[in-house]
């Protein structure tokens, strides 16, 4: 009986993380996993913006709107194939000013790859992010898949989640990996209300923000950003990548 007490006292406690998300337990999770990135601690008023799974033919150029009236800048973690399918949307989020970041080749689990498939979706998902950022008018030839911000090379991993070997893998190559602190959880499609809540609760200096533009129904996750960005605004924060936001440090 105790057992049982104890274990729903677990699974709430739980559930009541993973929705409410409170800062608090950023401490934790930072000593758990010191390789991955949540946050930067700066006292700058700077919250990082990115967003997950594109590019899409649709909804990212929706988002690049956004932002160009916000006066924002994000990092956008592309999925390989979809940036192979849709170099001009790439090159226009070059071309805008955007940071971009590796997502992975396919969006699915890398838990099952060996180390030689790990390394090679990262590889291909590099060269699909540089065929793109060639097409933007103006943009400098770099490092192929690397951050506006020297020495920044971000990768995300698909589901946020890989084995603690494939995080060092990337390390090795040059990666910083980074998740969140403020993440709505947009793929399961939570109201409107949920969105702005969560981040706009979570928004301080070294925030990082994720959001989708590349999932089925990223409608709702775009009707709530002109208010996260306005709430930003009225905290005295600006919008930033997150290759500006580490240089902070």
């Amino acid at each position: 009986m105790v057992l049982l007490l104890v274990g729903a006292i677990v699974v709430v406690v739980g559930l009541v993380v993973f929705w409410i998300e409170p800062l608090g337990v950023l401490g934790v999770l930072e000593r758990l996993t010191p390789n991955i990135v949540y946050r930067v601690r700066t006292k700058l008023p700077l919250v990082a913006l990115s967003f997950d799974d594109g590019p899409h033919p649709e909804f990212t150029p929706q988002v690049l709107e956004i932002l160009k009236q916000h006066d924002a800048k994000a990092t956008f973690f592309l999925i390989g194939e979809r940036a192979l399918r849709y170099p001009e949307v790439v090159a226009r989020i070059r071309a805008e000013g955007h940071e971009i970041g590796n997502h992975y080749f396919k969006n699915g689990a890398t838990l099952g790859h060996s180390d030689e498939e790990f390394l090679g979706n990262l590889e291909k998902t590099e060269r699909a992010i540089g065929a793109g950022e060639k097409l933007a008018v103006g943009s400098e030839t770099e490092p192929i898949g690397r951050s506006a911000f020297p020495g920044k090379k971000l990768f995300r991993a698909p589901g946020g989640v890989a084995w603690p070997r494939q995080i060092r893998l990337a390390r090795e190559r040059g990666y910083t990996c980074v998740l969140g602190c403020a993440y709505p959880h947009d793929p399961m499609r939570p109201p409107v209300w949920y969105i702005r809540w969560l981040i706009e609760k979570n928004l301080a200096p070294g925030t990082i923000v994720i959001l989708h533009d590349g999932i089925a129904n990223p409608k709702r996750s775009i009707a709530a950003l002109p208010q996260i960005l306005a709430a930003g605004r009225e905290k005295g924060l600006r919008f930033v990548s997150i290759g500006e936001l580490m240089g902070t440090r």
